[in-house]
């Protein structure tokens, strides 16, 4: 959690044991018999925080750096806040999916463990998260078969293999410490039960890994001129060395640095160009500011271009109250507007303060707090930009990506490319960007669909369907560009198409094997038998 899904490319293997600790703790708090329901609950609880505030400043130590800088708090402050805050999550989660199971447990043995494993399993994928993490989802590993699978069962799916792991590991334990001995029978068919299932998803991402890239050349043909600026934000830092940029943003540099990136390509080609901006690299609101509307539009005419940019837009209602957007937009190479997307994933106390609308009072407070909060309207329509009949994207804007559904959405909708545009200058020399580059990794095999990540500070870096990337990585605040031809495609994707049939399935199977658990083991037992039984 804090290391194979945080985006730590050198301890994600710790997932397929990172969560036998805690389980084991819950077992044995819960086989307690001196111990009250409420003890329990409270203990449980209490080791599920315990693993967040653990998991919190390895995986998201980005958090705290943001608070730290941009939210002028001292760093001991962040990272409390971070434990805190992000720990309390994460206990929910862990809570829900491992603890809450345990109080219909009667009998102890093994039958439990594949209920167990399928409803963690299952609620992976429904469980509401702020920031989006899997159980142990191996996409990041670079031994890239078995993540294919995710095109089956998606990102969250692959977290039946490292929680499959951890529950085998307590089945081990079991059979040699719990009171009701596991059966070496029993044991040797789980254990050959999980590495037939690891060699299954393994052959199964070599067949569709080698038939993908054997349509790899299929699809219209798209000249792209990514742009890292690497603009600083030293303005807005309380602690400006920690900003680490000192190049200031403004329109002329970023004409400058497309012109150059588009020079790149082949100035008689038929294929179409496009040049794409990061978030918070366009220095005005575009439908508000003609003057910097017009140089845009006359840039993409002068270099015949398609240009894809972010922007902030408002509207002001009767009582005067403004109501702010985030977007991105497409311009074609004729200087016109091929739409508009705003942005759905709003950051808490970054876009939008919780509860403001409801307590005044308390948005008062935080805008005195952190002035930088900003106040967005969310967007609600996952769009699709034409740039031909052939030539089909979406631009989505930074945490969108962490959302399962938008990406899903806008290739669905007929995206054959998507671009996210992103700003993490704000999380310094941190593991913010890899923790995107995994969620996109996710995204590409899950909707098999080519993706591009562009920050303003880095990585920017191109991504294929099977989640490899097919291009440099620009560092991270480096200043430079990519320029390189794609083909836009877009492959069937079992887990894109029919998620919800999945979700369906294991719940049919969940249900069938409790029922079978319980007449032939008495497995469960209603929870107000069980103070008595």
């Amino acid at each position: 959690m804090g290391t194979g899904s945080m985006g730590y490319t050198h301890l994600q293997y710790l997932g397929l044991v990172a969560y036998f600790p805690l389980f084991l703790v819950l077992d044995r708090i819960h086989q307690n018999p001196q111990s009250s329901f409420k003890r329990k609950l409270g203990a449980m609880l209490l080791a599920c925080l315990a693993m967040g505030m653990v998991a919190a400043p390895i995986g998201v130590h980005w958090m705290i750096h943001s608070i730290h800088v941009f939210g002028h708090m001292p760093w001991p402050v962040a990272l409390v806040l971070t434990c805190l805050g992000y720990g309390l999550e994460v206990m929910l989660v862990l809570g829900f999916c491992f603890a809450l199971p345990l109080f219909v447990i009667r009998r102890w043995g093994w039958w439990d463990l594949p209920l167990r494993l399928l409803f963690a399993w299952l609620m992976d994928s429904l469980y509401p998260r702020l920031f989006q993490w899997s159980f142990g989802g191996l996409t990041f590993i670079q031994t890239p078969w078995l993540s294919q699978l995710a095109d089956v069962v998606g990102a969250w799916g692959l977290g039946f293999y490292s929680l499959g792991c951890n529950f085998l590991l307590l089945l081990l334990w079991r059979s040699y410490h719990a009171p009701e001995r596991v059966p070496l029978r029993v044991v040797r068919g789980f254990v050959i039960g999980y590495l037939v299932l690891v060699v299954a998803g393994t052959l199964y991402g070599m067949f569709r890994g080698m038939s993908l890239e054997t349509q790899s050349a299929e699809g219209a043909s798209l000249h792209i001129a990514a742009v890292q600026p690497n603009f600083s934000l030293k303005n807005l830092a309380s602690n400006p060395d920690l900003a680490y940029s000192n190049r200031v943003g403004n329109i002329g540099g970023l004409l400058q640095d497309s012109k150059q990136a588009l020079a790149q390509f082949p100035p008689d080609s038929s294929v179409p160009r496009l040049v794409v901006w990061p978030e918070s690299t366009y220095p005005f609101a575009f439908f508000k500011d003609a003057a910097g509307r017009r140089l845009v539009e006359q840039f993409a005419r002068e270099n015949q271009t398609s240009v894809l940019l972010t922007t902030i837009d408002w509207e002001v209602n009767a009582q005067q109250e403004y109501k702010f957007y985030g977007l991105s937009l497409l311009l074609g190479p004729d200087g016109q507007i091929r739409g508009r997307y705003n942005k759905i994933f709003l950051i808490p106390f970054g876009e939008y303060i919780p509860g403001a609308s409801w307590f005044p009072a308390w948005r008062n407070f935080m805008k005195q707090m952190v002035p930088q909060i900003s106040e967005f309207e969310q967007g609600s329509d996952h769009t699709v930009f034409s740039l031909s009949e052939t030539h089909q994207l979406s631009g989505s804007i930074c945490f969108d990506i962490f959302s399962p559904k938008i990406t899903r959405n806008m290739v669905r909708n007929g995206a054959d490319l998507v671009i996210n545009l992103s700003n993490l200058a704000w999380f310094g020399k941190s593991n913010a960007t890899k923790h995107m580059e995994m969620m996109i990794r996710w995204k590409a095999i899950e909707n098999r669909v080519p993706l591009l990540y562009i920050s303003n500070n880095g990585q920017t870096m191109f991504i294929n369907p099977l989640g490899e990337q097919v291009s440099k990585a620009l560092e991270l605040f480096e200043t430079g560009s990519l320029s390189k031809t794609i083909v836009l495609q877009q492959h069937f994707s079992f887990y894109r198409e029919y998620k919800e049939t999945l979700q369906l399935l294991i719940i049919v199977l969940l249900l069938g094997l409790s029922l079978l658990a319980h007449r032939r083991y008495h497995v469960f037992l209603p929870a107000s038998l069980q103070a008595s039984d």
